[in-house]
């Protein structure tokens, strides 16, 4: 039942990076676009904001699609690796755009321009993108019910970040239209921007650590391991020798490799049953996990 469960949630994640692919397409060549006609730094900063996104949900399409296959006996450690290379390959994008903006925007201060007539189209844009944000976050959260963890979860986060990047821009792009005529109105486009860059910049740097760290194989904290062994527990009486476990990290998802040896008259279903029994109670604590029983001696 889980698993179907946790299969259902990938198709649902594949739909839902796919309509987002699709929509950020056209979207990053209208705000380009709009960038380049009306001057905005806002507008700037949104083209920088959706082809990152764009690297993102390819990344989420990819991983979900290869998900949705039987992956209780198969270990690809591989998967989690490309979740972290696809976030922080887009957060590093952003950085770049956040440091294009900021020096765009120490220019604007010492040569602003004023507000045009085209920033009524950027304002069309906008309203189309907070509705077509709060359209996927929807679906999003519907996803998340099948699944914690990983990819799906960060999908959340960066959905809810899409969505006060774009109402900020509606807000901005509205303003200095609607007071263009007001001399003060030509800075309100760069401080707007040197406070978003401020901020999702300090947002970005938290993506930054945990992609990277996640990049590095690393052991399980103590805590974890000792509820793991709690889980051992559960089947015992089952198994006829322990040998060990393994773990390991790669990206969101921990791998476990439970070392045992069991009677060589030891039916087969018996064998999978405890295995069954290891890895639901292994899920309870850690949803975004791949466990396996290893047999043999293990010197």
């Amino acid at each position: 039942m889980h698993k179907d469960k946790r299969k259902n949630a990938f198709k649902s994640q594949q739909k839902v990076s796919l309509a987002a692919l699709l929509i950020d397409l056209p979207s990053f060549i209208a705000v380009t676009a709009l960038a380049v006609l009306s001057g905005s730094l806002m507008m700037m900063l949104d083209a920088f904001e959706v082809f990152s996104n764009i690297l993102q949900n390819f990344s989420s399409f990819f991983l979900s699609k290869k998900l949705q296959g039987d992956d209780r006996f198969k270990y690809d450690y591989g998967m989690g690796k490309i979740e972290s290379f696809g976030g922080l390959a887009s957060a590093m994008l952003l950085f770049v755009g956040f440091i294009v903006v900021l020096i765009a925007s120490v220019f604007s201060f010492i040569n602003p321009t004023r507000p045009g007539e085209v920033l009524l189209f950027a304002i069309a844009v906008k309203v189309t993108n907070v509705a077509v944000d709060i359209w996927l976050l929807r679906k999003q959260l519907k996803t998340v019910r099948g699944v914690k963890g990983g990819f799906i979860d960060s999908n959340v986060i960066l959905l809810k970040s899409n969505l006060v990047f774009d109402l900020i821009a509606f807000f901005t792009v509205t303003l200095s239209y609607l007071f263009r005529h007001v001399p003060l109105i030509v800075y309100l486009d760069p401080i707007m921007c040197v406070g978003c860059t401020v901020y999702f910049g300090a947002e970005n740097i938290k993506i930054v650590k945990a992609a990277a760290a996640d990049l590095l194989d690393k052991t399980l904290d103590e805590k974890t391991q000792m509820q793991i062994l709690g889980c051992i527990s559960k089947i015992w009486s089952d198994i006829d020798g322990f040998h060990g476990v393994r773990t390991r990290r790669s990206g969101h998802t921990v791998y476990i490799d439970l070392l045992v040896s069991f009677d060589g008259e030891k039916p087969y279903a018996a064998i999978y049953k405890a295995y069954e029994t290891f890895d639901k109670a292994i899920k309870e604590i850690i949803p975004d996990s791949v466990s396996a029983v290893v047999l043999g001696e293990h010197g």
